[in-house]
């Protein structure tokens, strides 16, 4: 409650001597202003005036002027601030064109003009010229703030720019003669994409970036990059460089449009990409033979089988695996077994066309997907140039290994419609073989093959 009531009195101490402020103002003010005013009007009159002397009215302009700096600070937390501070600027500008004018008129005069209408002149004369001034001033305050916050935005810009961690490009737009951006001229560069390009920015500054980089023609980049002008939708995407001055690399590039230019971000992602990739492989390939694994396998015969519905076409899928592979790997170790896997892997691949998927799905199992096949014969004919391939010795370490394989087939749409019954039918097939001796070729649905 006393916070209270201290905060009342000192306000109302401030609103007094603001109030005080303001009627010393305007006394002091139109004191002066009236002046002439008042001696041209006597003059006219025939009533004699006696001077302000100097002095005073030197000391009523310095006594204006602190005021108006008082005021001013009053006023400048409250929304009438603007008015009250331009109305005030004008009296005072209205003082020094009214004095201006005073010695203005003591050139030589016309004729026709008498020095009574001289003084009234002059102080219309100083009305006009001060509610000019009431007029531009503010525009010329605009102005000053506006050039004021350009440059502090730029400062933002460039502090920002210059401190990160990508690289980062302003191109200004070059028109052809119909007025569309052909082509971009570079305007600004940041350090980290200086040592990108290896060069310094001041070599880089003004030229055509077609002709600086022509990957960007090649790639097509330049297209994405007019693109984004012509419709104002930022691009965003990744970019492989390969070229005189950056080599195999990656870049993130984020590109928006800056009025009949461009900012282009971009961040090198060549490590992350090759992670990924990796990590891609690791999902979809086997490590030991770079083949297809489960996963990329069921994903390629969902493919062929929907193509084969659509075209109505077949589907052939072989599985086979490697007879008595658990000797060769108890006779000779693991290591020349796998050996002994990435070899039949490798001749699998050379027996089947490129369009024709070969997987690893575990242990010494592969499977084999055939989209598009001419004949049931073309089928057979392939199975059995599989047996004969595997069945051929495989060099390792100065010695011959000898194998062979079991082979089951299964027919979309004939054994199954979907990619798990196929699977399961050319499973058991290939169990068939194995019951009969091994080394062969079963079809499913047949006796015998």
């Amino acid at each position: 409650m006393v916070t209270a009531l201290l905060q009342k009195i000192v306000s109302a101490r401030r609103g007094a001597r603001l109030g005080l402020s303001l009627f010393l103002y305007g006394a002091a003010a139109l004191g002066i202003l009236t002046y002439h005013l008042k001696q041209a009007a006597g003059r006219s009159l025939g009533v004699a005036h006696f001077p302000l002397n100097s002095l005073l009215e030197g000391a009523a302009v310095v006594l204006c002027l602190l005021l108006l700096w008082r005021i001013a600070n009053s006023f400048r937390e409250s929304p009438s601030f603007i008015f009250t501070y331009y109305v005030l600027i004008s009296f005072l500008m209205f003082f020094v064109i009214e004095r201006c004018a005073l010695m203005a008129v003591r050139w030589p005069e016309p004729p026709w003009l008498t020095q009574d209408g001289a003084a009234f002149l002059q102080v219309l004369g100083s009305m006009a010229a001060a509610g000019g001034a009431l007029i531009v001033l503010p525009h010329l305050r605009s102005l000053r703030e506006g050039s004021a916050l350009a440059r502090m935005e730029r400062d933002k810009f460039l502090a920002a720019a210059e401190s990160s961690l990508d690289d980062f490009y302003l191109f200004d737009g070059v028109p052809d003669e119909k007025g569309e951006i052909k082509d971009f001229r570079f305007s600004y560069i940041n350090p980290n994409a200086e040592r990108r390009l290896r060069t310094r920015r001041e070599n880089m500054i003004g030229k055509i970036l077609t002709e600086e980089r022509p990957f960007v023609i090649r790639s097509g980049l330049i297209e994405r990059y007019r693109e984004v002008v012509r419709t104002g939708t930022p691009f965003t995407g990744e970019v492989y460089l390969d070229d005189e001055r950056i080599k195999a690399t990656w870049l993130s590039v984020q590109v928006v449009k800056l009025g009949s230019g461009i900012a282009v971000t971009s961040r090198d992602v060549t490590e992350q990409k090759r992670l990924t990739d990796h990590v891609h492989y690791l999902a979809h390939y086997d490590q030991l033979t770079g083949l297809p694994n489960r996963t990329l396998l069921r994903d390629r015969l969902e493919q062929a089988i929907a193509y084969a519905q659509r075209h109505n076409n077949r589907v052939a899928v072989f599985i086979l695996d490697v007879d008595h592979f658990k000797e060769v790997n108890d006779a000779h170790g693991h290591a020349e077994g796998d050996a002994v896997l990435a070899a039949v892997g490798k001749r699998l691949l050379e027996t089947v066309r490129e369009t024709d998927t070969v997987a690893r799905i575990g242990g010494d199992e592969f499977v084999i997907v055939m989209p598009e096949f001419k004949s049931l014969e073309d089928v057979r004919r392939c199975g059995w140039q599989i047996v004969r391939s595997a069945a051929k010795p495989i060099p390792l370490g100065g010695r011959e290994i000898k194998v062979t394989v079991s082979v089951g087939l299964a027919l979309y749409p004939d054994c199954g419609a979907g990619s798990d019954e196929l699977l399961r039918k050319a499973d058991a097939s290939m169990y068939m073989v194995k019951g009969r001796g091994r080394n062969g070729l079963q079809i499913c649905g047949e006796e015998g093959s």
